[in-house]
């Protein structure tokens, strides 16, 4: 199909239209200028509104932009330019570009023609797509790093629990049992607070976690801290350093109610920061009351925080080194926790830092209140007898069973074990004697939720515990709906079990 010569025009402009590039030709021996209507558009003006000129067409470009705009039209004369330049449509400062030639053919009229196109959104989408772009080249980068580094984490206390656990397994031990089963306690522990961290993480940003206030004493939650915080110092071996921690109030008037819990992890994160990463002079920990609202102090005189990671110590997963050759070990989850624990309690945290000179973190928490008698005291440790009871312990692994039983050695306290759900919910039917239920979740043939509910279905007086390794938010509402008393998270301290016993063992 032959389209005429005003068809082709029509079709033209309309491709114009819809691409947004207007078209201007300007003839020098005549100084006569035309714009399309795309270039009216564009410059914010009505179709055709008036004669267009080169000088009214400076008025728009931006004023630093003027001089380089005026010499690239000069320069098009002898060769093809596009620029880019700043431009104002109906006062607003947008971004343009032109892409143009001078044409000469008969050799003796300039004429000069110009695609005109205003470029603001396309460069405003291709800044977000950078932006997005080499965020998620970050998170790819600190993924890698993060799983590099949980792995060198993980395994190094895996390795040394293998490690002496093998070495337990040989005749020849020269008395170095209790020196194996501390360092396989002490391994243990630490792969327990990764796994603590990352579940407390998970449970901090899904925002399930609540928080939980009961009455306690500051300065004994203080004095507690230190005496971890020495610990702590002398396995790292740094003995040497000044520990100083500074009380606002007297011990008699320093109970306050707040997430005593919570208080507890953030001072402890900070702190053992400081601690690891100070390496001669002293740290200071210091508290006021002001207004029903608490503020921490912890300063170190440690080398101090670069400026390029002052915004991010308070990141998940973000460590000063983030490389192979770092100097300390961690999973960069200890700030970031504290962080999120804080803004739980309605808290703000910030810091100063200054290279070679130290670092001060500060948090404050609102809303705490100063009573003048301390509930919620831990009970003295006791020596249980119930030689006259009998408890079920239903689990199903070997190690776990032999765990609890020693645990229950002294108390004298007659033991029954069920390996399966439907075991236990026998036991309890065909024994009137049993008093107690150590109940495991995670059991065979039926679970021990499932094995509680049918349990206090014939026996609805009998106490059942769950002791269990399901330890995320809303599982301990789970066991106390299936008829449970009490929710314990695996794994847990031998007081923590008879503690929980005894309010229901006499």
């Amino acid at each position: 199909m032959k389209l005429d010569t005003a068809t082709n025009l029509k079709q033209l402009e309309k491709i114009q239209s819809i691409a947004g590039i207007g078209y201007w030709i300007y003839i020098y021996d005549e100084k006569n200028m035309w714009w399309s209507d795309v270039c009216f558009k564009i410059l914010g003006y009505q179709i055709q509104e008036f004669t267009p000129s080169r000088k009214l067409l400076f008025k728009h470009i931006h004023p630093e932009d003027l001089e380089f705009f005026e010499e690239s039209l000069h320069q098009m004369k002898s060769q093809a330019i596009e620029i880019e330049f700043r431009f104002y449509k109906n006062g607003e400062l947008r971004l343009g570009r032109i892409t143009g030639e001078v044409d000469n053919n008969d050799n003796s009229q300039l004429r000069e023609e110009v695609l005109f196109q205003d470029i603001t959104d396309i460069k405003i989408k291709e800044f977000e797509i950078a932006k997005a772009w080499n965020k998620a080249l970050e998170a790819e980068n600190l993924k890698n790093s993060f799983l590099a580094n949980m792995s060198h984490e993980l395994r190094t206390p895996l390795n040394s629990i293998i490690g002496f656990s093998e070495l337990l397994e040989t005749d020849n031990l020269n008395g170095c049992v209790p020196k194996y089963a501390r360092q396989i306690k002490s391994s243990g522990l630490h792969l327990l607070k990764i796994i603590e961290n990352l579940l407390k993480v998970s449970m901090l940003e899904s925002r399930t976690a609540k928080p939980v206030k009961r009455n306690f004493n500051i300065n004994k939650l203080l004095s507690d801290i230190q005496s971890n915080c020495l610990i702590n110092m002398k396995n790292m071996k740094k003995e040497h350093l000044k520990l100083n921690f500074s009380c606002d109030l007297e011990d008699s008037l320093a109970i306050i109610k707040s997430d005593q819990i919570k208080i507890r992890s953030i001072l402890q994160n900070i702190l053992h920061n400081s601690i690891k990463f100070t390496e001669a002079g002293s740290i200071t920990c210091s508290y006021k009351i002001l207004n029903h609202t608490i503020q921490f102090s912890i300063t170190d005189t440690g080398p101090g925080i670069p400026n390029a990671f002052k915004n991010k110590i308070f990141q998940r997963f973000r460590q000063v080194e983030e490389n192979y050759n770092k100097n300390f070990s961690g999973t960069g989850l200890g700030l970031y926790i504290s962080r999120l624990e804080i803004e739980l309690l309605s808290g703000k945290i910030w810091m100063v830092s200054e290279s070679d000179v130290g670092t001060t973190i500060n948090f404050s928490i609102p809303n705490v209140i100063r009573v003048n008698s301390q509930d919620d005291v831990n009970p003295t440790p006791e020596i249980y007898n119930w030689e006259n009871y009998t408890v079920v312990i239903a689990e199903d692994q070997l190690t776990n069973y032999k765990i609890l039983e020693a645990y229950l050695q002294r108390t004298n306290i007659n033991i029954i074990w069920a390996q399966t759900g439907s075991d236990v919910v026998k036991a309890c039917m065909n024994h009137a004697e049993i008093n107690l239920v150590l109940m495991d979740i995670n059991l065979p043939h039926i679970n021990g939720l499932e094995a509680a509910k049918r349990i206090k279905e014939k026996r609805p007086n009998l106490t059942i515990i769950a002791q269990t390794a399901y330890a995320l938010e809303g599982d301990k509402e789970k066991s106390l709906t299936a008829g449970c008393s009490e929710h314990l998270a695996k794994p847990f301290h031998k007081s923590d079990l008879l503690l929980a016993m005894s309010k229901y063992l006499p």
